[in-house]
């Protein structure tokens, strides 16, 4: 298995819309982390970990097969409030019941066991812990991506997380170009999502309504991203023709 395709956040990834991806899923994890004891499976560069820190989490504790990511964490984002640490998602070397939460994104496509995974979670997680997980959806992306093992429809994502939860909701997760009017601090923002491109499961075994814990939805606006499309020469060329049609049509008029 393989995890090579970790997000570092830098000047280039700012500029693409996988920046936003990955954030805002962590955001969303934000709303609901205060007070709790996180394990963060996967956790990469270690920004996510950074953010549910600052949201409140009492302990995250992070982990990841590759030391060199662990390393980078450690240095870029080390606080009281984190512990990284080099860890395997299908042996997880925590007690059982030891997590209020448990966060783990774009990790289930790349295990050659994800079952094992999902039991490993059950196990460290308490009776009333959430998990939160999110996977690409494999009708869009077609399993093209060679660090994937296996990627997953909506039903067999939901059919192999009831193996091990009683308890699920899906979340959907799109990405489209936007058009902000920005109405001050109050103001919402409306978007139609387009075919989802990722799924968001957040389960439990316990009773929650799970589809009433997050309480506003999460979008990304991003200007750089949104610059560097506009600057690229064949969106420029498209600009060119369209700029021409639209003359000759209003000269017609």
């Amino acid at each position: 298995m393989s995890f090579d395709e970790r997000l570092v956040l830098d000047k280039e990834s700012k500029e693409n819309i996988i920046y936003d991806e990955h954030l805002v899923r962590y955001q969303l994890a934000a709303q609901i982390s205060r007070g709790k004891r996180i394990l963060d499976i996967a956790c990469g560069s270690g920004y996510g970990s950074k953010i549910l820190a600052e949201a409140g989490a009492a302990k995250v504790v992070a982990i990841d097969r590759g030391a060199e990511a662990v390393g980078e964490a450690r240095r870029n984002y080390g606080q009281e409030k984190i512990e990284f640490k080099v860890g395997d998602a299908e042996n997880i070397a925590e007690s059982d019941r030891e997590f209020d939460m448990v966060v783990s994104f774009e990790t289930i496509e790349h295990l050659e066991n994800p079952e094992k995974y999902l039991a490993e979670v059950a196990r460290v997680l308490k009776t009333e812990g959430i998990f939160l997980a999110s996977t690409p959806n494999r009708e869009v992306f077609g399993q093209k991506n060679p660090y994937h093992s296996h990627e997953f429809t909506r039903g067999e994502f939901e059919q192999i997380l009831k193996k091990y939860f009683k308890n699920i909701f899906i979340l959907e997760q799109a990405n489209g170009l936007a058009s902000l009017i920005k109405s001050g601090e109050q103001g919402k923002i409306y978007f139609s999502a387009a075919e989802p491109l990722y799924f968001i499961a957040v389960c439990g075994n316990n009773d929650l309504k799970l589809s009433e814990l997050f309480k506003e939805s999460v979008v990304s606006v991003n200007p750089a991203a949104l610059k560097r499309l506009r600057n690229n020469p064949v969106m420029k060329f498209v600009d060119k023709i369209y700029s021409i049609f639209f003359s000759s049509w209003r000269r017609a008029e």
